[in-house]
């Protein structure tokens, strides 16, 4: 299945990509922004950006039940998950701001997520 029309990215891709990105030491949490710069890719038009998501989540539940990738760094990036969504809401409880969204910030200026 395509994910991205722009730059022709499939969801084997993303799976492939994950299995790297996530046997790595210290592997990063598996955004769309960590998979694109891993597969040299960018996001130009940001509409595959919630289906990447989906995807990569997805592929990662997977990948984890096959044994492909250590549940342990599986464990480990849903912690900080969890920790950046609380540091997030605490944040957001003090202020609230518009920000770029970071994954396509230089082609999607004009897309904004409001932090709350």
């Amino acid at each position: 299945m395509i994910v991205c029309s722009c730059n022709v990215i499939s969801d084997r891709e993303i799976e492939d990509g994950l299995i790297e990105i996530l046997n790595q030491p210290n592997a990063p949490i598996p955004t769309p922004g960590v998979v694109y710069r891993h597969l040299r890719k960018r996001m130009n038009c940001c509409g595959c950006a919630p289906i990447a998501v989906e995807t990569i989540y997805k592929k990662v539940e997977v990948l984890e039940s096959r044994g492909a990738i250590s549940p342990y760094v599986c464990a480990t990036a849903r912690n900080r998950l969890l920790e950046f969504y609380a540091r997030r809401a605490l944040a957001g409880a003090k202020t609230s701001r518009i920000v770029s969204t970071p994954a396509c910030a230089s082609n999607c200026k004009s897309r904004a997520l409001q932090v709350a």
